[in-house]
């Protein structure tokens, strides 16, 4: 009975942690102190069985417990923020005990280790789409409609602002917007994507191309710069004479957007 009840514990205490974990993670807030957490939801798991009480009261000590727990490990400063931590560690909770339950009508009982590995796959799951979510509203966030106009010419895109963008031309001193060679190819549909990564072409054909070096962690490289007559970022900003700079880093796979902004333009 002893090694069944440190069995449970052990299990307990786990599943406890990844809630308090998974909690932290949808609220963006790290749980503190998590395991003394963890460790009076495991020991208020074990106990109440043991009682013949009420579900009433049963349902009572565990709304407590949570409460608890919650104001354990997260800074609640009102009772509008409790009630956000509350929701959210019954959600994860719930979450957990569902796909345990789904298990169980699948292939039924199954020992307690299994919850654990359940439990933890469920987490690493939840992880990962939070994650991506999050880089995909951050992303969102710093998204701005662009529209390039030269030589007449109009082209629609959507550009990435980019703090790490901090690029100036060392001739113009004007900051460089980063596009793709999609969005070179353009404007110059002359050139094709061999002629540009080797630099085989005529940069005097290109409006004020010239070369700008870069310099990176133990390398340096360079690309090619050149101006276009307006960039318009949003609904009310517009630049003349903006300095482009053809990339191939790939930031558009990171980023999902072919136009990389300068921190400097907004």
């Amino acid at each position: 009975m002893e090694i069944i009840i440190e069995y449970s514990f052990v299990i307990n205490f786990f599943v406890n942690s990844l809630i308090l974990k998974l909690t932290g993670l949808l609220l963006k807030e790290p749980p503190r102190l998590w395991m003394i957490s963890a460790l009076i939801g495991s020991i208020v798991a074990i106990i109440l069985p043991l009682y013949n009480l009420s579900w009433a009261l049963k349902i009572v000590i565990t709304l407590a417990m949570c409460s608890l727990m919650v104001c354990i490990s997260f800074q609640v400063k009102s009772f509008k923020k409790f009630l956000i931590y509350f929701c959210s560690l019954f959600a994860s909770t719930f979450l957990f005990g569902g796909a345990c339950y789904a298990l169980s009508n699948l292939i039924g009982s199954f020992p307690l280790f299994v919850v654990a590995i359940v439990v933890m796959v469920i987490y690493i799951i939840t992880k990962i789409i939070v994650k991506v979510q999050q880089r995909k509203s951050m992303i969102e966030k710093f998204t701005y409609q662009v529209t390039l106009v030269d030589n007449g010419k109009t082209f629609y895109e959507e550009g990435y602002l980019d703090s790490g963008n901090v690029l100036y031309d060392t001739l113009t001193k004007k900051p460089i917007i980063l596009v793709t060679f999609d969005v070179f190819h353009k404007l110059y549909s002359n050139i094709n994507y061999i002629n540009a990564v080797t630099k085989n072409y005529d940069k005097n054909a290109i409006k004020d191309g010239h070369f700008v070096q870069i310099k990176g962690v133990g390398s340096s490289s360079s690309i090619l710069v050149f101006r276009v007559d307006e960039v318009h970022v949003g609904k009310d900003k517009c630049y003349k004479d903006v300095a482009l700079g053809l990339s191939f880093s790939g930031f558009d796979k990171s980023f999902g957007k072919r136009v990389l902004l300068n921190q400097a333009l907004i």
